[in-house]
């Protein structure tokens, strides 16, 4: 048996983690149960709500990406002390997802209600939320992977470098609605996510994963300095804040090369085009993946 490489180690790892992602499941299934006033097998199965099932998808796919990859870094030496680490790790994680998602639902798109238009049937407002609880679980892993904090000025340096992150994720934000308003003679990007524009939904879902990525690449380059508040939040400001530009940039640069003499903003804002808004979200991923594999 000489040829089996799974150690014992390896067995309670994959044990471990498969047990959490289950109760993860039943954990995220009863939230969404309660969110939903008629149920979450009528939504899904009698009203058939594509919204609801888009936003069940997201957070089922975040929590447990997630999950994996947090216990992937644990080394199981000490089986309970790595185990109860790993759980503590989860609810830090998980928590801090769902301030992010809460700032952006209730601060960064204060004036369009995502809930509510979910329950109503607007996919477009399930693809917003989707690229926004996606982006956060891309934010929480790549804090982990650039501190390890574990002590108590380590936990609050990331709560705090997790606020600019936000600010960032708020400029992101405004500056598609900016684009938007110009293009759209002055129009609201948020009252547009009401009327269920898919494509728009494709869109910043896109470029809000695109800047998460970019996020993580700058997050991964960065230096951690232990105990240091001040040092850590301007290198980790600096670093996102130069490949989030870049991101933008070589994603816009993308899509004039792939869709040359094609007004963009005309097919996705006003005509719904969903094929073109389709091949922005995946050039925007594709660029925030390329900055995350070079750094």
């Amino acid at each position: 048996m000489d040829y089996i490489t799974l150690s014992n180690q390896a067995f309670i790892a994959l044990s471990s983690s498969f047990i959490l992602a289950l109760l993860v499941i039943l954990i995220v299934r009863t939230i969404m149960k309660n969110k939903s006033p008629n149920g979450l097998r009528k939504e899904l199965a009698q009203k058939d709500n594509f919204a609801m099932g888009i936003s069940y998808a997201s957070t089922l796919f975040t929590v447990l990406v997630v999950t994996g990859f947090l216990f992937k870094n644990l080394s199981f030496t000490d089986i309970r002390a790595d185990t109860l680490y790993g759980i503590l790790l989860m609810l830090f994680a998980f928590a801090y997802i769902h301030i992010g998602k809460n700032i952006h639902a209730h601060f960064i798109l204060k004036d369009f209600n995502e809930e509510k238009e979910i329950q109503h049937k607007n996919i477009c407002a399930a693809l917003v939320e989707s690229g926004v609880m996606i982006g956060n679980g891309i934010l929480v892993l790549g804090l982990y992977n650039w501190s390890h904090a574990q002590s108590l000025d380590g936990l609050l340096i990331l709560a705090v470098t997790f606020i600019l992150l936000q600010v960032f994720m708020y400029l992101n934000s405004r500056w598609q609605e900016y684009a938007f308003s110009k293009a759209n003679q002055g129009s609201s990007l948020q009252n547009q996510f009401k009327f269920e524009n898919i494509s728009l939904g494709l869109r910043y879902g896109g470029q809000t994963l695109g800047a998460c990525l970019a996020i993580y690449a700058g997050l991964a380059s960065a230096t951690y300095f232990p105990g240091k508040m001040v040092e850590n939040l301007l290198i980790v400001a600096l670093q996102c804040g130069i490949l989030i530009i870049l991101q933008q940039f070589l994603s816009a640069l993308a899509i004039r090369l792939a869709l040359p003499k094609i007004n963009t903003e005309s097919e996705v804002d006003q005509q719904d085009n969903i094929g073109i808004a389709s091949i922005e979200l995946a050039i925007y991923i594709a660029v925030g993946l390329l900055l995350v594999k070079l750094f």
